[in-house]
């Protein structure tokens, strides 16, 4: 666990034990990269459901529950698991040219815990129309898997 990390390596450090404090500082890095990898693997995932119009995909991707949350560009948000699956079928729905080529620049990923977003500029391309969106994806991990609660798109 990284709190339980972060804390032993604060009490090495605290009673000089430093030799300690190094073994626990990396122990605490690869969580940490493991957290990252993850949140980049689930991201890429959400983009593959996206480009492919795979709403199946999508529905596994999105954490169940009322605290999940979607602003597609220029609508507002959308609350709750039923209401951003909804979205999606209206997104991903007949009158789009699958697949979309999306591609991700100035991609940053920071992850705490169990939390995790990335930050994106998103390129995509329909049909022979491009366009740009900013946007944020954020992830809860449960049960070891890294589900999207909340995408931002504008």
């Amino acid at each position: 666990d990284e709190h339980a990390l972060e804390a032993e390596l604060q009490q090495a450090i605290q009673s000089e034990d430093y030799a300690k404090a190094a073994i626990v500082r990396d122990r605490l890095r690869g969580v940490q990269q493991d957290g990252v990898t993850g949140v980049l693997e689930a991201n890429a995932r959400f983009y593959r459901a996206f480009e492919q119009g795979d709403l199946a995909a999508m529905r596994k991707m999105w954490k169940k529950g009322d605290s999940v949350h979607c602003v597609h560009p220029g609508a507002g948000r959308i609350s709750g698991h039923e209401l951003v699956i909804s979205s999606w079928e209206v997104m991903l729905g007949p009158e789009v040219d699958f697949p979309l080529r999306i591609r991700l620049e100035h991609v940053e990923v920071r992850v705490r815990g169990d939390l995790g977003y990335v930050t994106c500029l998103e390129v995509v391309r329909s049909g022979t129309s491009w366009g740009k969106q900013v946007a944020t994806n954020v992830f809860e991990r449960q049960d070891g898997v890294w589900q999207i609660c909340m995408h931002h798109a504008s």
